[in-house]
């Protein structure tokens, strides 16, 4: 769970337990044991300014979970939007990412991820709870930024690419030794004169 979730739930928890209707009779009773009549109006109007403040901030508590579950719900418009605009994207950047396990994984998953992006599918799984965001925005973020990654040339690829290089020439030497004439013609160019 959110961090922010868990902290409105703690203060939900104690607003609740502070206001339960036994908390508040208690406290009622206490008050009348009390003879002086102002000290009762002023502890009461006390009790009814917590009450309010109480109310107040479970106002603020529903509010913040409104926006959490607004900000994690997407729309019939998003959904089109994303099917019809990024989808085709994703697909290009993972087509184009060097051929490896992890490509043809990525477009395994693009090929899953599709079906599920209409806008029918989309709100039957929101209804549900499932959270799209956390589910394939994550998982899609992971996927662009390898591929990216993979585009870029890393610190430690300098001596893989010269290694790679250093390969490609003893395996044209062996070309060039496999044919006579090549052979003679390297001679002439390596010997000094």
């Amino acid at each position: 769970m959110d961090q922010d979730l868990q902290a409105l739930a703690i203060r939900l928890a104690e607003s609740v337990v502070r206001n339960t209707a036994g908390a508040i009779a208690d406290r009622v009773n206490t008050i009348k044991t009390n003879r002086n009549a102002a000290q009762q109006v002023a502890e009461l109007e006390q009790i009814v300014n917590d009450l309010i403040s109480d109310k107040t901030e479970l106002v603020r508590i529903a509010q913040a979970y409104e926006n959490e579950l607004v900000a994690q719900r997407i729309s019939a418009d998003d959904v089109e939007y994303i099917t019809t605009h990024l989808v085709p994207v994703i697909k290009k950047l993972v087509e184009s990412a060097p051929d490896s396990g992890q490509s043809t994984q990525s477009s395994e998953m693009m090929d899953l991820l599709e079906p599920i992006l209409s806008v029918e599918t989309v709100t039957v799984l929101q209804l549900l709870g499932f959270n799209f965001r956390s589910a394939i925005g994550q998982p899609l973020t992971n996927l662009v930024s390898n591929a990216i990654l993979a585009k870029t040339p890393q610190a430690g690829d300098s001596a893989a690419v010269k290694e790679r290089l250093a390969l490609q020439r003893e395996i044209l030497f062996y070309e060039v030794a496999k044919d006579p004439e090549a052979f003679a013609r390297l001679q002439q160019l390596i010997t000094p004169r």
